[in-house]
């Protein structure tokens, strides 16, 4: 049999193509290479999925660190996050808004936005451990080798993710499929992740847990600065802004630009030393002084690195005083390692986005091939942006291959 289209992959994006190919009658088979479909759902958000976020489309766009952000420009408006609200609850699935950003199922369990996107999908269209080898295009039809045999199909969509969580399956085999029929890929590389440093590990180990709230990381050698909440670990940094940076950070490593900076304190640097002056006169100890700026271990950290023992600031040198200054308003940290591919939550890269036409996902010189989700070079922050990003190119690209199979039937008659 040749069905009118195969989807590859049975994650959100794949799932999300599922049901509107179901809902538009067209002959169609899922394929997943796991026992189950939706495993790296399942695993999202603390296993509760954050499904996604109360952002508008021009601020969804806007919060996304990739240059070709606009590319989802006509998805999102097909599909944004309103929309995502609405289908689940269509589905029978409330999504609860959590500190007015993020929407979780309000059983608070993944399982149900697994349930939700099962909903109306003829069980008998989803074939299970079937892992793709191989796919050709020849005389308009996609022939599929697979662990269970040969498929065809006139349309093919492809949703099979990135390299994160290797563990539910996730190997990166759609930039494989992508080569086999001639598409531009970029390399994964790790995004959305943690990075590690000897120098916070071996001397600012006792920092672990210590937030600074809103600052600015700024990578040395370049101009790119990111803004929000950083937390110091036991082996490097975390929070919000270095989940956002580590990409950057990524290829900053890869050109030998190893350093980070980073003020730990609200004040500016003049703002600072007159503050010093001030307490200087008055002979206040350094120490006493910086915790009324800063939490009590950092204050501790920067003057044992420094002084190595508390003292008045009019007994401080002025290089010591600068030295200080300066760690607390550009505090620098040498970084050494990014997160690996695999255990960073997302990864940038797949498929080259400059290959699709952005207004139905469909590569460019054959148009009966589509990508969809994480396979594709569009990638977003923690909060809910990749199962959005998912789900809204799963469904734009399902709702063209159903319009097009339809208008091939229409034109066959």
């Amino acid at each position: 049999m040749i069905y009118d289209a195969i989807v590859v992959g049975g994650g959100p994006a794949g799932l999300m193509a599922s049901n509107m190919l179901q809902s538009q009658k067209i002959n169609y088979l899922l394929l997943e290479k796991n026992e189950r479909v939706g495993k790296k759902i399942l695993l999202t958000g603390g296993k509760r999925c954050n499904v996604t976020n109360n952002l508008s489309v021009d601020q969804f766009i806007q919060s996304l660190n990739m240059k070709h952000k606009r590319f989802l420009y006509h998805a999102l408006n097909q599909f944004g996050t309103r929309d995502v609200v609405d289908f689940f609850k269509e589905k029978g699935l409330n999504l609860l808004l959590e500190n007015n950003f993020k929407y979780f199922p309000e059983t608070h369990q993944s399982q149900s936005v697994v349930d939700a996107l099962l909903k109306g999908i003829d069980s008998n269209r989803i074939v299970l451990t079937t892992s793709l080898k191989s796919v050709t295009y020849e005389n308009e039809i996609f022939e599929l080798e697979t662990n269970q045999g040969h498929y065809q199909c006139k349309k093919l969509l492809i949703t099979t993710g990135s390299k994160a969580y290797p563990s539910v399956g996730s190997s990166g085999d759609g930039i494989r499929f992508a080569q086999f029929l001639g598409v531009n890929t970029i390399p994964f590389t790790p995004a959305e992740t943690y990075v590690y440093s000897d120098q916070i590990k071996d001397h600012f180990r006792f920092w672990q847990g210590i937030a600074i709230e809103k600052t600015t990381v700024k990578i040395l050698g370049t101009p790119i600065t990111h803004h929000g909440d950083l937390l110091f670990t036991h082996f490097g940094l975390s929070g919000p802004v270095i989940l956002h940076a580590s990409e950057d950070i990524y290829h900053a490593l890869l050109k030998g630009k190893n350093q980070i900076a980073f003020p730990l304190i609200h004040q500016s640097e003049e703002e600072l030393r007159s503050f010093m002056i001030q307490k200087g006169l008055e002979k206040s100890f350094i120490l006493q002084v910086i915790e009324t700026l800063t939490p009590h271990k950092v204050a501790q950290g920067i003057v044992q690195s420094i002084l190595g023992s508390n003292k008045r600031i009019n007994e401080i040198s002025k290089k010591d005083l600068q030295l200080i200054i300066s760690a607390l308003t550009a505090f620098t940290v040498k970084i050494d390692r990014v997160e690996s591919i695999e255990r960073a939550f997302v990864n940038a890269g797949g498929v080259d986005v400059s290959t699709l036409d952005p207004k139905s996902m469909s590569v460019k010189k054959i148009p009966a091939l589509y990508f969809a989700g994480e396979v594709t070079d569009l990638q977003g922050p923690i909060g809910g942006f990749n199962m959005t990003i998912a789900l809204s190119t799963g469904r734009l690209a399902a709702s063209h291959i159903a319009e097009s199979i339809k208008k091939d039937r229409l034109e066959s008659v």
